[in-house]
């Protein structure tokens, strides 16, 4: 049986990108697409770092009209200039699982006692990208859950982990949760991967 999700490196260097982002806290949620509607991610923040150009997006994406999703080459968003160290975090984890293109990155803060639910990713950028999990900001206790077990995660950890399964956040602590989702294209995981599109 395939396994949901797969420690990948337990050496990268997240300080500076830790202290860049407590710094920068007001990054935070805005852009607040993904906590729309009836969102598994309603108690949760971002910060968009890359993905399809912001311009190229409209507001039928909620209906599921809208192109914003389907297939395109990510970009750097600005933020980027205010979070530099996440590059060499990102770059340091491509070299680690041999990646051949960068999708969208996200980090995402969740606040104590909040949880994501329960949900699986779809559509062209969730197929065609393997997912990883890089924890910035984690006290025990924040974990993330998956049918098969969880990630109870430590600073320097990445993980993959497969999206087309379900899986949720639960932070049972009295702190923030910040993580880092990076999205990337890898022959690597190309077996473990069913759904990977070929």
């Amino acid at each position: 049986m395939i396994k949901s999700h797969e420690l990948v490196c337990d050496n990268l260097d997240v300080l500076s990108l830790q202290a860049e982002l407590l710094n920068n806290y007001d990054e935070f949620d805005k852009i607040n697409l993904r906590r729309l509607g009836n969102s598994p991610h309603a108690e949760m923040t971002d910060i968009w770092v890359r993905y399809n150009h912001i311009d190229n997006y409209h507001d039928d994406v909620l209906n599921g009209t809208s192109k914003f999703n389907d297939e395109h080459d990510s970009v750097w968003y600005p933020v980027i200039d205010k979070i530099p160290s996440a590059k060499k975090v990102i770059f340091d984890l491509m070299s680690e699982v041999d990646g051949e293109r960068l999708g969208g990155i996200l980090i995402t803060k969740l606040n104590a006692n909040g949880k994501i639910k329960k949900h699986t990713d779809s559509g062209w950028h969730a197929e065609y990208y393997d997912k990883f999990y890089v924890p910035i900001l984690n006290k025990e206790g924040a974990k993330f859950c998956f049918p098969d077990g969880d990630i109870n995660p430590q600073l320097g950890n990445a993980w993959w982990f497969d999206n087309s399964v379900d899986h949720w956040v639960e932070n049972n602590t009295d702190s923030d949760r910040i993580a880092m989702i990076v999205c990337i294209r890898t022959e690597m995981f190309k077996d473990k991967n069913a759904r990977r599109i070929r």
